[in-house]
């Protein structure tokens, strides 16, 4: 049975590959107009969504479980594959023992790492009820003790409040040589606009990408261009603690 949004769309916009890029242009066109007219800062490198405290940036990053819940079921198990062959391209993981996932919603990261052998666990602001792989937390005050993970992974940089302190909570958590793997998209420079939750965005990925190696003091190990994903152009980078 189609849902009410579903037949609007289909009324709309009508079928096939011409609806389709249509559909796609309008969301494009709306995205850009929220970033454009929504309360951004934005430097010469980032643009960051303006809040009126801590607490409202978490209670607005906590919702957004509730509009994605839908299709991250509907996705699960082909990003499962995803995530599982996006892992097993970085051949210096596999010797990561336990590895922390940031920002991991309901865990599909995490049980990708446990097909592949490792110990892992995610921790979002909202993972949902009897989530079996995802612990409530903010990655920008996180409970575990430094110098206790061998790697951690992250989507959701685009969602920090604050990038120093979660890159320092990355440094602390890390032990010496553990690795930082991250994906990112491309920046509002390059094509890409911001959505209605993320809270921070770069101008240039690269430039960005060095912002995070400067900052945690880290060593680039691999810069992979994952072309157009599921939803965007994204790059994976690999860090390396010092040890």
């Amino acid at each position: 049975m189609l849902s009410l949004k579903r037949l609007s769309n289909l009324i709309k916009y009508g079928f096939g590959d011409e609806a389709r890029q249509k559909k796609q242009a309008d969301k494009k066109a709306a995205k850009q107009a929220r970033f454009e007219s929504e309360n951004w800062v934005q430097d010469a490198e980032t643009a960051r969504r303006r809040y009126a405290s801590y607490e409202d940036y978490v209670e607005h990053q906590a919702s957004k479980l509730y509009k994605v819940i839908g299709r991250l079921q509907e996705n699960m198990d082909e990003e499962f594959e995803e995530f599982k062959a996006r892992f097993q391209s970085v051949p210096a993981l596999a010797d990561a023992r336990s590895v922390l996932c940031l920002g991991a919603r309901l865990g599909t990261e995490v049980k990708a790492l446990h097909a592949l052998g490792h110990f892992a666990v995610g921790i979002d602001l909202n993972p949902g009820a009897d989530n079996a792989y995802v612990l409530p937390g903010d990655f920008h005050a996180i409970v575990f003790p430094d110098g206790s993970v061998d790697a951690i992974y992250s989507n959701a940089i685009d969602h920090a409040f604050d990038l120093q302190k979660l890159i320092g909570e990355v440094r602390r958590l890390l032990r010496p040589g553990g690795l930082f793997l991250i994906e990112i998209e491309v920046g509002f420079g390059e094509g890409h606009t911001p959505g209605s939750f993320e809270s921070l965005h770069w101008r240039d990925s690269d430039a960005f990408i060095e912002k995070i190696r400067a900052i945690g003091e880290f060593e680039i190990i691999e810069i992979q261009d994952l072309g157009q994903t599921r939803r965007n152009r994204r790059k994976q980078i690999l860090f390396r603690k010092p040890g």
